[in-house]
């Protein structure tokens, strides 16, 4: 049988086959090396096929494929058959198929050499090994020994034996059963099973030898969770795009460490040494010089020094450990009185780790930088030593190390993650499909069933009852019978599975069948029954479904009804009398009405404010009114469930998934209202919050954003998953690895982040998760030591930047599965309640609307008027809409008349709401023929010229000059897009819009009069003005001078009187420009268009605020504080650059396109956050009270119990400024959670909390942290993140609209060829740098040219920074010298090469930037080595500019073949920069609007918390500086603290007699919290998230190229390689030289030799002289690359065209013509031999290459014909040739040719003859024409 022909079991005889088929294959290999050795080159071409590759669907590991499921004899399971993977047929293996349909592939040879696959041992090994248990046992095992692990006590020892004894037995059967290593799928050749033998080898060493921490690496033993979560499915992804990431990270890995290696370079030549200044009192220094009691007499420097050196007598900064650090730059920080500030101490800050004084170190602070970890405080110290102008250096750190790198690795992980789903899909859609065939075959199985029946039903009609019911009980009795039938069987299968069981099969049974019994046909047959029954139990994989009797008897039964919907029906649907369905109709039609929904989500937001009311201290009325508040809206909301419930009767109401969420909320109200008195359930009450979510029903976005939640919590589920595994198993490493020094180090004095215990190890590592790594690792180091650093490194690498940039992948990919508009196809079934209400409403007024104006109507009819109008359309038209209200989808203005009862009314709006109301009357829609109306008003002189410029007619009315009749429009419908051909007017609009000059004939009389005249003459030149390119230059101009204006208004302003009043004076200068251009555009441009432009309204905004302070300074009233604020908006004029500048205002039109996005995911923040926030109150109101000492120190509990106690004792019960006391406060305090800034604090304060009014108490609260890990991954990772998917996705969109309509409509192969295409075109060939005559200069010219000699100087270049890196700070004298030897050396070295590079080049050296950049290099070393003291005193050092030359390596990375990656990274980076430099403007402008805001709001806030002497708002470079590293949300807490605080400070400013002014130092709460808050958002969360969206999009951009198509990079090579083989830049080659050019080629365009065959199939065009065409060849190239060699060529190939008309190009063949040629002359050659042969002693042919010519002509049949028909002499050709030594060959041969007689020859090839040369032309071609010499052809 054919199933047992797919499955097989193994046997001995198996692997003999197999040895025979191995042996086989090597002799047919051995055979075919030989051919290729002995055989031509064109014999190579042969046999191109692929390699073979495993069938993915047979993976070991993998289930087996559907098809193949039915087909399995379950007797097989769990036994040794042969591999049924073509591709293993020549290996030694076979399968075992597990009891899950696992497939296991093994090796056949013998395991541990002793072992062959039929051994009883090795089955029973292998049967344990395959079977489910097994592995669910070893999980269970994992997992309790991880449960072990964590705990801090240590369990019994024996504990540790039973596990390992676990571990050893479940090796040696994996060994017992696989083989140990030597062969493929043996134990060790599996990766995790590496993992397993090292953890049990461990633990059998560690019982022997004590290796101390090492025996922590067991702990690894947690990473095997991770191999069998790779069954799960969805999990699978995840670990795959998890492993994926981590491969392909390799790339940006070796990029991050070369820029930070660099960027650490520079940082120690510029920071060695510096952050060791410290600030020295020498208020108590004396100098005692007597000896008395001195054995020694210190100098009075030591003296000095020992003092200096003390700790004791530093300055320290209140509220941490840390001591001052100052600077003598200029701007740098300064000590206070008393103190001096001293350079060289012997301590670092941060426990002596934060410095620049080595490169380790270096290295570690700009990894810092880079993942902005704490890097505000190394930004600040350093700017404090150093001065604000080394903020360039940090700049240039955050813009390219952390935006551009850390993102590039979100990137790619985000790609990896959507491949891997892909992928994933791609198998989920193929076995879809399978089961899709299956039910096909199944249904037509059961249609054919049917069919069947009935016909033999019809048949038994005609017997007698009695004999039928006789035929039935046989039937019974013959299906109940279970034995198969000789006719059970006929299904055939195939090797690879397939069914082939059809129609036609049962239906040629069934005649059969009749046939043979044509008497007993007329019952049902039982052996048809068998033959269908098992069928079906193939085709529905009912494997055992013949053991079943019923099923038997009633093959095709149809399904029962689940269980669950049977008892749906029994209980669920409540159909009784019928008045009871009269009371549930009624009951509906009230509640599902629009209107109680309505009411309903106005309940819900009106509980939510009830909710959010909650606070502390709180009112006994406020606790009574939030009470009943509760107790009504639980009621409300429990009437509306039970009137549903009433209504749709529970069998629909529970089948929805908002009812049974709503039911859900009103049982837990009634639990939490019945346990209201039990203490610790008060949780319950956060259950209500929930109903915040039935907004969702309503509201689309939050809805749509709750199915993207929904959609992604299988994957988020996954990932959460994922992340509990790798933060577990970190913090089980670092409890066991640093648990002890930790203890040795702090002992009761513990950090609160320490590894003591799991909780707080999970808490470390979960802060490191969050991006908090550097401050843990610090105290971590101070107790064990330097093996922190890789730990942590670890830990934030694989936590942070994989997984955590996971989750970002996640949601990206949902947002771009469920697009904003994607979800709204469920929503068209069931309308919203909401908007109908809404809609409802809308009506009315409309209604009413239309009321009330037939009602005026009527009113006016009534008075007689003089002027009676005729009712026509014209007239009546004169009664419209205001101008330009109701232009519709086409431009045309439409206008209704409703005609009532003579009345004539214009109605705008929708056309349903008039025949609703009148069906009786007609309603008519005709467009105003308008155009002539406005011709004939028009006055002569200026009709013509205007009449086509005028912005209304351009808006508002249809250009048809015929009334149409119009159907119906639909207003709200997509606006149609007609193609407009823009022309820009030279003439302003008019001056009166069409309303006036309708009711008013005045306007027009006036147009015509002189002074009308004159009037459009000025607004004609003011048009003219306003036009001029100079016009916006010089509003720029004045717009930046104004800008610059407002950033000198800084804090010493008042110390400059004559600044101030230049400032003022200019002010009302700059004002008055502005107000003149204002009303120089309402002249030349009309109100009208003024007014539409959203720009020019900004403008007229922040005139008006100029113009109303003006006025306000006149009246004398400019001190009022009211006009201060005011005063202060003219920061936003640096706004009205946007519009002016290109760039920018493309980059803020994307963004104001996404506002709506990015308003409705702040929205969904917020109440996300809201929820959080209300518990939190919960949680913490009024319990972060605490009492403190007079210095502020927190007391401890035994010192005072609660609040009374500390009031008795006469101590402080203060508040901490950021806390849960009501919904705003928890709003601020969330938000510094979310940004890990200043959540420490919080989480501490939290954690320590007791009672209200009790003294909290250290980690009391512990498991409270829990409440802040859940809030960070729901309300950060993941609502923060929404942001740039909201970002990301609407930039999408608009490339979608920008995507040109020409890529639309070309296939993606085309679209691939276009693309090269383009890139080509913009290449074209450089003439080579000619090579000089002299023979010494020409050897030079020949090295420096070379590759080898660039990747030499590279190595020495690498060198030279390794030597670099060695330098660190107080190094030996003799390092010292010995360095500057080796530097000495380098300078030479490198002199040598610019000194050869000029002799060789020439003037030539100077044409490349970078010659440029090492000849001022070099210049400069050999300067500073001369004036070693001068240049470091007055330039750069050269040592930094050699630092520069690093990036040299860009050079080098095009040779290197491995750096592809690499390339495509920089490729990204190059490609993104325009983007990124607009979007780097945009944020320069807002800090620029929120520094001059900042100063004027903040410029004398106290110095404390986070504002000091060099981070403050006093002036605009400090405030800029400031704001820069608040836009990564570094240290804004501080700043908050700093900037509200309105307690400890001076609230009167105070003005003395003698001019001077102390002023108020207060902070605002308020505006503080405004201010920055809002600064955050725009600065953090949106301008640099469109940072990310750029790079992230750009990159994919760039993998695609580079995956897809030709990257501009490969063109570049083609053409550096073309200049060697046409240095003259001629943009041809010979065609000799075109098959070593090919080959000379970097991959991918490289055709390796031998290519005679590539480039025949090619078919390149050959010109004139043999030459090709460089365009030519890379035009070929590219589509052999592409495989799209059928592309059409006219895909823009004008650009092509273009430069070939500019060269001689004449086509003359192509390499196809040529080898037919070729050919066809062999032929001849073949048969004029044999004909020699026979006639004997005749002349030798000419030879082979004589007889081709450049210029033979292929004749097609056509002209062969003409030509036989002809006179001989007249057609005669000879046959040319093209070279000198052919030439003469031919002059000797001619003589023996009789030159006049010429035949045609037609040779047509028989199929016997096709050879390798011939199987390249194309059947048609295979005939060849030739016309030659009588003589030469027989």
């Amino acid at each position: 049988m054919e199933e047992e022909e797919f499955f097989r079991l193994l046997t001995p005889q198996s692997l003999v086959q197999i040895d025979e088929r191995i042996a086989e294959e090597k002799a047919f290999k051995k055979a075919e090396k030989q051919a290729h050795e002995e055989g031509e080159e064109e014999e190579l071409a042969a046999h191109e096929e692929e390699e073979p590759k495993p069938n993915p669907k047979f993976e070991a590991g993998k289930k087996l494929p559907l098809s193949l499921k039915d087909l399995f004899p379950v007797e097989y399971t769990s036994k040794p058959l042969e591999d049924f993977d073509e591709f293993y047929d020549t290996q030694k293996t076979f399968v075992v198929v597990g009891k899950d349909m696992t497939i296991y592939r093994f090796s056949a040879t013998n395991a541990v050499y002793l072992l062959s696959p039929f051994n009883p041992l090795r089955r029973g090994a292998l049967y344990v090994l395959v079977h489910p248990l097994f592995s669910a046992l070893i999980i269970i095992t994992i997992i309790i020994n991880c449960a072990f692990m964590a705990m801090t006590e240590v369990p019994a020892g024996w504990i540790e034996y039973v596990f390992t004894g676990v571990y050893t037995l479940e090796a040696m059967i994996k060994i017992t059963a696989r083989g140990f290593i030597i062969n493929n799928f043996t134990y060790l050749r599996d990766p995790w099973n590496w993992l397993d033998f090292a953890v049990i080898s461990l633990a059998y060493v560690t019982e022997v030898v004590d290796l101390g921490n090492l025996s922590a690496l067991r702990t690894f033993r947690v990473l095997r969770a991770l191999k069998t979560v790779a069954v799960i499915p969805g999990l699978k992804t995840i670990v795959g795009a998890l492993l994926e990431a981590v491969r392909r990270l390799r790339d940006v890995m070796i990029l991050t460490v070369f820029m930070l290696s660099i960027f650490a370079l520079v940082g120690m030549q510029l920071y060695m040494g510096t952050l060791r200044q410290k600030c020295v009192t020498f208020a108590n220094f004396t100098y005692d010089n007597s000896t008395e009691g001195n054995d020694t007499l210190k100098s009075f420097d030591e003296a000095w020094y020992e003092w200096a050196m003390d700790t004791e007598n530093w300055k320290q900064i209140e509220g941490t450990g840390e001591f001052l650090i100052c600077g003598n730059a200029s701007g740098a920080g300064e000590c206070p009185s008393e103190y001096i500030c001293i350079n060289d101490t012997h301590t670092n800050p941060d426990f002596n780790f934060t410095h620049f004084d080595n490169f380790g170190t270096a290295l570690l602070c700009t990894f810092r930088l880079m993942t902005q970890d704490f890097w505000e405080n190394l930004y600040q110290i350093t700017l404090r030593a150093e001065g604000p102008y080394h903020s360039a250096y940090f700049v240039i750190v955050i813009l390219l190390g952390s935006f551009y790198l850390v993102n590039l690795i979100l990137a790619i992980v985000a790609m990896s993650y959507d491949e891997t789903q892909k992928q994933d899909q791609a198998d989920a859609d193929e076995e879809a499909e399978e089961r899709k065939i299956q039910q096909t075959m199944h249904d037509e199985l059961r249609e054919d069933y049917h069919e069947y029946l009935e016909e033999k039903m019809s048949q038994a009609k005609s017997q007698s009852d009695t004999s039928l019911s006789d035929h039935e009980n046989a039937d019974k009795i013959s299906l109940r019978s279970n034995k198969p039938d000789e006719n059970g069987q006929f299904l055939s299968v195939m090797k690879k599975g397939s069914i082939n069981g059809s129609r036609m099969d049962i239906e040629k049974k069934s005649h059969d069948g009749e046939i043979c019994h044509p008497h007993g046909g007329k019952h049902v047959d039982p052996r048809d029954m068998m033959v269908l029954k098992s069928l079906l139990a193939h085709a529905e994989g009912h494997r055992n479904s013949r053991h079943s009797v019923m099923s038997d008897y009633l093959p095709f039964e149809e399904e029962e009804e689940p269980l669950k919907d049977r008892l749906y029906k029994r209980f669920c649907s409540w159909t009784c009398c019928p008045c009871y369905l009269k009371f549930q109709e009624i009951v509906g039609l009230i509640v599902l009405d629009a209107f109680v929904d309505l009411f309903i989500t106005i309940c819900i937001l009106a509980n939510t404010a009830f909710m959010a009311a909650d606070q502390h201290p709180k009112s006994p009325e406020l606790t009574e009114i939030l009470q009943n508040g509760n107790y009504v809206f639980t009621a409300i909301f429990a009437s509306e469930a039970f009137l549903k419930l009433i209504a749709l009767s529970p069998m629909y109401y529970f089948r929805d998934g908002w009812n049974c969420f709503d039911f859900l909320i009103v049982f837990l109200s009634f639990l939490e209202m019945a346990l209201d008195g039990v203490s610790g359930l008060s949780v319950l009450r956060s259950f209500r919050l929930l109903r915040v979510f039935k907004l969702a029903r309503s509201w689309q976005t939050l809805n749509m954003l709750i199915r993207i939640v929904a959609g992604t919590m299988g994957a988020l589920g996954n990932l959460i998953f994922v992340l509990a595994i790798v933060v577990f198993i970190f913090a089980v490493m670092g409890q066991q690895l640093f648990r002890d020094g930790y203890i040795a180090e702090y002992g009761d004095d513990m950090p609160r982040w320490s590894f003591t215990d799991f909780l707080h190890s999970f808490m470390i590592i979960f802060r490191v998760l969050c991006g908090e790594w550097i401050q843990s690792m610090w105290g971590c180091t101070n107790a064990n030591g330097p093996i922190c650093v890789p730990f942590f490194l670890l830990t934030y690498v694989i936590g942070n930047l994989v997984v955590l940039n996971l989750f970002l992948a996640l949601l990206l990919n949902s947002f771009g599965a469920e697009s904003l508009s994607g979800g709204e196809s469920e929503e068209d079934k069931e309308p919203n309640k909401l908007s109908e209400a809404i809609d409802r409403f809308k009506r009315f007024g409309r209604w009413v609307k239309v009321k009330v104006i037939v009602c005026l109507k009527v009113k006016m009819k009534a008075k007689p008027k003089a002027n009676e109008r005729e009712p026509s359309p014209r007239v009546n038209g004169k009664e419209t809409i205001p101008d330009g209200e109701a232009t519709f989808s086409n431009g045309t203005l439409i206008e209704m008349q409703t005609k009532f009862d003579d009345d004539e009314i214009s109605v705008q709006g929708d056309v349903d709401l008039v025949d609703n109301h009148s069906p009786d009357k007609s309603t008519t829609i005709v467009v105003e023929d308008e155009k002539k109306a406005e011709d004939t008003t028009r006055p002569n002189s200026r009709a013509s010229p205007r009449e086509s410029l005028s912005s209304n007619s351009h808006h508002s009315i249809s250009d048809d000059d015929t009334k149409l009749s119009l159907t119906k429009v639909d207003a709200d419908g997509e606006p149609e897009i007609n193609e407009v051909k823009v022309t820009y007017a030279n003439y302003p609009d008019d001056c009166f819009c069409k309303i006036c000059r309708r009711k008013c004939p005045c306007c027009i009389r006036f147009e015509n009069t002189k002074w009308g005249k004159k009037a459009w003459k000025i607004r004609c030149l003011a048009y003219a003005l306003v036009e001029h390119k100079y016009f916006e230059t010089f509003i720029i101009t004045m717009i930046l001078a104004s800008s610059i204006a407002l950033a000198i208004e800084d804090v010493y302003l008042e110390e400059r009187p004559t600044l101030e009043q230049i400032l003022q004076i200019t002010d009302k200068f700059f004002t008055t420009v502005f107000i003149i251009e204002m009303f120089i555009k309402w002249t030349a441009f009309g109100f009208k268009k003024y007014f539409t432009d959203a720009w020019c309204w900004l403008d007229f905004v922040i005139v008006g605020i100029s113009i109303v302070m003006l006025v306000f300074e006149l009246l004398g009233m400019e001190k009022v504080g009211a006009i201060k604020a005011m005063r202060t908006l003219r920061a936003l004029r640096p706004l009205r650059a946007v519009s002016r500048w290109e760039g920018m205002r493309v980059v803020v039109n994307a963004l104001i396109k996404a506002i709506p996005s990015i308003a409705n995911v702040m929205m969904v923040c917020l109440i996300f956050w809201l929820i959080f926030g209300i518990v939190g109150v919960q949680f913490f109101a009024g319990k972060f009270y605490k009492c403190v000492d007079e210095d502020g120190n927190k007391l401890s509990v035994n010192i005072t119990k609660n609040k009374f106690e500390c009031l008795e004792k006469n101590y402080t019960w203060i508040n901490s400024k950021i806390n849960f006391d009501d919904v705003l406060m928890s709003y601020l305090a969330l938000f510094q959670v979310a940004t890990y800034k200043g959540w420490i604090e919080v989480m501490n304060d939290a954690i320590d909390s007791k009672e209200i009014d009790e003294q909290p108490e250290r980690e009391v609260n512990v498991y409270m942290y829990l409440y802040f890990v859940f809030f960070i991954i729901f309300g950060s990772f993941f609502t923060l993140n929404l942001f740039i998917g909201v970002i990301i996705e609407n930039f999408n969109q608009q490339k979608k609209k920008a995507g040109g309509s020409l890529e639309m409509f070309m296939t993606d192969d085309q679209k691939k060829y276009y693309m090269a295409m383009k890139r080509m075109s913009s290449k074209s060939p450089q003439k080579s740098i000619p090579r000089p005559s002299n023979i010494i200069m020409g050897w030079i010219f020949d090295a420096v040219t070379n590759q080898k000699f660039d990747i030499g100087i590279m190595i020495i270049i690498m060198l030279n920074m390794l030597t670099m890196a060695l330098e660190h700070y107080k190094q030996s004298q003799m390092f010292t010298t010995i360095l500057n030897h080796v530097n000495m050396s380098f300078i030479i070295i490198f002199t040598v090469e610019c000194v050869l590079k000029l002799i060789g080049l020439r003037h030539f050296y100077f044409k490349f930037p970078w010659n440029i950049f090492d000849f001022v290099v070099v210049v400069l070393s050999i300067l500073g080595v001369a004036l070693s003291d001068v240049m470091d005193q007055f330039l750069v050092s050269p040592t930094l500019l050699r630092v520069v030359r690093v990036f040299r390596v860009g050079r080098v990375l095009r040779l290197v073949k491995s750096a592809k990656g690499i390339r495509t990274l920089l490729f990204s980076l190059a490609v993104s920069l325009p983007a990124l430099f607009n979007i780097a403007l945009l944020l320069f402008l807002v800090m620029f609007i929120y520094a001059t805001f900042g100063m004027s709001f903040f410029m004398h806030v106290k110095h404390q918390y986070g504002i000091d002497d060099c981070f403050n708002f006093e002036t605009f470079f400090r405030s800029m500086i400031y704001l820069f590293q608040m836009c990564t949300s570094a240290g804004w807490d501080g700043a908050l603290a700093g900037i509200t605080n309105e307690e400890d400070c001076n609230k009167e400013t105070v003005r003395f007699d003698n001019g001077t002014t102390i002023y108020s130092d207060c902070g605002n709460y308020k505006a503080g919290v405004m201010f920055l808050t809002s600064y955050l958002v725009i600065s953090f969360l949106v301008v640099v998230n469109m940072y990310i969206a750029v790079i992230l999009e750009n990159f994919s951009q760039a993998t695609e190229d580079v995956q897809q198509g030709l990257t501009s990079d490969e063109f570049d090579l083609f053409y550096e390689k073309w200049e060697k083989f046409d240095p003259e830049a001629t943009k041809f080659i010979q065609l000799s030289q075109l098959s070593d050019f090919v080959d000379y080629l970097e991959e991918p365009l490289r055709l390796p030799k031998p290519n005679h065959f590539m480039l025949v199939k090619l078919d390149i065009p050959i010109c004139e002289d043999d030459k090709v065409y460089c365009r030519d060849i890379l035009d070929a190239l590219t589509k052999n690359f592409l495989g799209t060699s059928d592309t059409p060529g006219e895909i823009d190939v004008n650009e092509v065209d273009k430069d070939k008309e500019k060269i001689e190009y004449h086509v003359t063949s192509s390499t196809l013509m040529r080898q037919k040629e070729h050919y066809a002359a062999r032929v001849i050659q073949k048969a004029w031999r044999r004909y020699r042969n026979e006639k004997g002693n005749l002349p030798s042919p000419p030879p082979y290459d004589m007889v081709i010519s450049k210029e033979s002509d292929m004749v097609t049949s056509k002209e062969s014909d003409m030509a036989t028909s002809k006179d001989s002499k007249d057609t005669a050709t000879t046959i040319h040739e093209d070279t000198a030594s052919t030439k003469s060959v031919k002059s000797d041969t001619s003589t023996k040719q009789t030159a006049g007689s010429s035949i045609d020859v037609h040779i047509e090839i028989p199929e016997s003859e096709i050879t390798e040369e011939t199987a390249m032309l194309s059947p048609e071609n295979r005939t060849v024409e030739l016309r030659a010499d009588s003589d030469v052809v027989a």
